[in-house]
């Protein structure tokens, strides 16, 4: 039989992880409720994972070029089929915390790795693949979304719902993993910075802002979608999952079509559209409170959120003098960085104003990064 290519495995690597991560955002208020902790219970365990996640990051590209990315890939994938399996019986709130930070180190070194292998992939093919790639990872999210919002409606335990993703995404991310290359990075100038550790350019920096704020609209989807249709919507059942369902769906339709209208328009034209779309959308969910504005304002959020990380993960693997993997690292720092604030700070906004207000950070942060983005414009023609 013909091994699958490895531009179509890595796609379907990103699917299955993504599939846990929808898993993942609509159980979070059964996690919730089992935990019987609140808002701020969890933003500490968001920390926590984003915690064990920088941790990874860190030491993840030494590994890779001491291994290969599908070492990296193959530990990373048994790992995180494997943890999902005691979580429904965890019932004291620091022993999740402890947990969440294995979690955070699993998908810290997993993200390195698979964005590094997709980059060299995009060198080697010598065209603009990664928001493409990363469509494969939003169709994972919705898929595992639907799923188990279906399997929440049957009212299917939380275990079993877990079995069942187990039971069939590891052996098929074991199968796939091993259709991959043992490519370490496609960049091999000796000259080239090997860690994080050196003066940034002005590119980096820029990549790193907007990462960050992206990180701050697609993690709180991820988070706080879910508790945001029960407790604010006030719906149940399937209609839970609405946020994450709709966000994913024109997350999905933005990113398979990124790539094209980046070429098309520039890079720069390409983020100010997503930077005022997501503005829109984050008004629209902070003002309003009915099951079709929440619709329409995920959606809108998906196509806003939809190529901004894919971009700078392009342009960071292709930074002259910079390994690829060092410029994915400090893009993947930058995100996850994020949330090592931002959970703890978005779960006392909750608590204490109301978990539709969580916007409001997003929407201030939004608006000011449209100065810098338009002063160095000309930065992002790499």
């Amino acid at each position: 039989m013909k091994r699958i290519s490895d531009i179509h495995a890595i796609k379907i690597i990103f699917f299955i992880t993504a599939c846990y991560v929808g898993l993942w955002s609509i159980r979070i208020p059964s996690i919730k409720d089992q935990l019987l902790t609140d808002y701020i219970g969890i933003g500490y365990i968001m920390l926590s994972f984003a915690v064990g996640s920088i941790v990874a990051m860190i030491i993840a590209n030494s590994l890779i070029l001491k291994t290969s990315t599908k070492t990296i890939l193959t530990f990373t994938l048994i790992a995180e089929g494997l943890l999902w399996l005691p979580v429904p019986f965890i019932e004291e709130l620091w022993i999740f915390f402890i947990f969440s930070f294995i979690f955070g180190m699993t998908y810290g070194a997993f993200e390195i790795a698979c964005n590094v292998y997709a980059s060299n992939l995009e060198i080697r093919e010598k065209k603009s693949m990664m928001s493409g790639f990363h469509a494969f990872w939003s169709l994972g999210v919705l898929f595992g979304s639907v799923v188990t919002s279906l399997l929440l409606e049957w009212n299917y335990s939380f275990i079993s719902n877990i079995l069942i993703y187990v039971v069939i995404l590891l052996p098929l991310s074991l199968y796939f993993v091993f259709c991959l290359e043992n490519q370490s990075s496609a960049k091999t100038d000796i000259s080239n910075k090997k860690n994080i550790f050196f003066l940034w350019p002005i590119i980096i920096i820029l990549l790193a802002l907007i990462a960050m704020a992206n990180a701050l609209t697609e993690g709180s989807v991820d988070a706080w979608g879910a508790l945001y249709m029960r407790d604010f919507i006030k719906v149940d059942g399937f209609q839970i999952g609405l946020a994450t369902l709709s966000f994913n769906i024109f997350m999905v339709i933005g990113r398979l079509t990124g790539d094209w209208v980046r070429d098309k328009i520039g890079v720069f034209l390409l983020i100010l559209f997503l930077f005022l779309t997501t503005i829109i959308s984050l008004f629209i969910l902070l003002n309003f409170s009915g099951i079709l504005s929440s619709v329409i304002g995920f959606s809108l959020l998906g196509i806003g959120a939809s190529s901004i990380v894919p971009i700078a993960y392009s342009i960071a693997g292709k930074i002259e003098g910079i390994d690829s993997g060092v410029g994915i690292t400090i893009i993947s720092i930058a995100v996850y960085g994020t949330f090592i604030g931002a959970p703890a700070s978005l779960g006392y906004i909750a608590n204490n104003y109301g978990i539709n207000n969580i916007f409001i950070p997003m929407l201030i942060v939004f608006v000011i990064l449209l100065l810098p983005i338009s002063i160095y414009r000309k930065k992002f023609l790499i």
